[in-house]
C-alpha cells in the first residue's frame, strides 16, 4: 500500500525553455533533486516558448542566437535598459506575462500541478500574470540559474526566488524582493565535484601533469572559441587545451582540423555528457561568462576565465563573479593568453581562486533548496487543511 505524504507535492511542473541549454539543464537538475527527495512525486516539464507553438519556438531560438552572434550590441542595449529603467522593465514584464500567461493557463488547467517551478524568466512572467489575472493559487517558485538577476526574473506574486548570490536584491529592482529571496545551490546535476583531478585525467586519457584549460561556449558553442584555442596552442610554456563545442558542428570541424596538427595539445569534443569529468580534469574553465556552465565550474569547483563575455547576462554575471574572486575576465584573445599565463604560473593566484570557489560552494546543496520549498508547501498545505476542517466543523 502506498502511503501519501500530505506535506509533499504529488505533481510538479517545471517551466523552462531551450534558449541555450542552461535553463533546461537547471530543470533537469531540479528534477533529479526532487526525485531524490520526493520519490513518489511526478515531475513534468514544459518549454515556455513552445506555448506559442513549435514554429514560434524555433524562430525565437534562431533569432536569439543570431542576435548574440551578429548584433550583440542590440541585446546589450536591451539588457542595460531593462536593468536600469523601472518603467521599461515594468512594461516588458506586462507584455511578456500576458503573451505567455494565457497559453500557460490553458496547459495548467489540464494538469493541475501542486507546485510550479520556473527556470526561465518568461515562464515566471506567465505565472505572475496567472496569479494577477486568474487567481492562480498554486505555490510558484523561480530558480534563477545565472549569476545575475535582471528584473524580468522577479515578480511580486512569486512565492520564492532562488538566486546564486547574496546581493541579487540590488539588481532585482523590486520592492519586497528580499522577503522571497533565498540563496540557492547551483542547479546542476550530480557528479560535479564528485571526482578528483587525477581520477578524471586518468579516465579521459589526459596527461597527469601539466596545465589543462577547458574551453566551452555552452550548448551552442557561442563566443570566440576558435580564436582563443588557436592562441593558447601557441603559448610557451605549453598548456593542454580541451575544447567542448556543444551542438556547433562548424566549430567542432574547425577545431578537429586544428587538433590534427597540435601535437596532442588539443582535444576536441562535440556535445558531451561527461562535463563533470572534463571540469574535474581541468585547472581552469574558460567560457563566455553566461549560464549554467559557470555554475558547473564553481560547483566542481574550478576558477573561471570569462573570455569575451556574451552581451547582457554574460558581462553582468562576469562582474559579479570577479567581485568574489571566482573569475577573471579576458575581453579579447590577448587578454585570454595573459590570464592563462598568469594562472598557470602564479600558484598563489590560482590557489586564492580555488579557495574562493570552495567557500562559495560550501553549504550549497540542491536537496536543501528542495527542502526549503517543501517547508513552504507543508506550511501552506497545512493552513489550507485547517481552513477546510474549520469550515466542515462550522457546517
Amino acid at each position: 500500500m502506498t502511503v501519501v505524504d500530505d506535506n509533499v507535492p504529488e505533481r510538479v511542473l517545471i517551466i523552462s525553455a531551450e534558449m541555450g541549454e542552461g535553463h533546461n539543464a537547471a530543470a533537469s537538475a531540479l528534477t533529479e533533486a526532487i526525485q531524490g527527495s520526493w520519490p513518489q512525486c511526478k515531475v513534468e516539464k514544459l518549454d515556455t516558448m513552445e506555448l506559442r507553438g513549435e514554429r514560434f519556438a524555433r524562430a525565437a531560438r534562431w533569432a536569439y542566437g543570431f542576435q548574440l552572434k551578429a548584433a550583440p550590441w542590440t541585446y546589450e542595449l536591451f539588457y542595460d535598459r531593462l536593468s536600469r529603467s523601472d518603467r521599461f522593465a515594468s512594461g516588458a514584464k506586462s507584455v511578456v506575462g500576458a503573451f505567455f500567461g494565457r497559453q500557460l493557463a490553458k496547459v495548467i488547467d489540464g494538469r493541475q500541478p501542486d507546485l510550479v517551478i520556473s527556470t526561465y524568466p518568461f515562464g515566471s512572467a506567465a505565472l505572475d500574470w496567472m496569479r494577477q489575472k486568474r487567481g492562480f493559487s498554486t505555490i510558484t517558485v523561480t530558480y534563477c540559474p545565472a549569476f545575475h538577476v535582471h528584473p524580468l526574473w522577479v515578480y511580486p506574486r512569486i512565492d520564492l526566488h532562488f538566486v546564486m548570490y547574496d546581493s541579487a536584491g540590488e539588481h532585482a529592482r523590486m520592492r519586497g524582493f528580499e522577503e522571497t529571496m533565498r540563496l540557492g545551490a547551483p542547479p546542476v546535476r550530480r557528479g560535479f565535484g564528485a571526482i578528483s583531478r587525477g581520477e578524471a585525467r586518468e579516465l579521459l586519457g589526459l596527461p597527469a601533469d601539466g596545465f589543462v584549460v577547458l574551453m566551452t561556449g555552452g550548448a551552442w558553442g557561442l563566443g570566440d572559441i576558435a580564436q582563443g584555442v588557436e592562441a593558447l596552442l601557441k603559448m610557451e610554456p605549453p598548456v593542454h587545451v580541451v575544447s567542448v563545442c556543444g551542438k556547433n558542428a562548424t566549430l567542432e570541424a574547425e577545431l578537429r582540423a586544428a587538433a590534427a596538427g597540435s601535437g596532442g595539445r588539443l582535444v576536441v569534443y562535440g556535445y558531451v555528457s561527461t562535463m563533470p569529468e572534463l571540469m574535474a580534469a581541468s585547472n581552469v574553465v574558460v567560457t563566455n561568462g553566461a549560464g549554467v556552465t559557470v555554475l558547473e565550474a564553481l560547483r566542481t569547483p574550478r576558477p573561471v576565465v570569462a573570455f569575451a563575455p556574451l552581451a547582457g547576462h554574460g558581462t553582468a554575471s562576469t562582474t559579479e563573479m570577479v567581485r568574489r574572486n571566482l573569475a577573471v575576465e579576458a575581453r579579447d584573445v590577448p587578454g585570454l593568453v595573459e590570464q592563462i599565463r598568469r594562472l598557470s604560473t602564479d600558484a598563489d593566484l590560482l590557489h586564492t581562486m580555488e579557495l574562493a570557489g570552495e567557500s562559495w560552494v560550501e553549504g550549497r546543496d540542491l536537496q536543501r533548496s528542495i527542502g526549503e520549498i517543501q517547508a513552504l508547501y507543508a506550511l501552506r498545505h497545512g493552513a489550507l487543511n485547517m481552513t477546510a476542517e474549520n469550515v466542515a466543523a462550522q457546517g
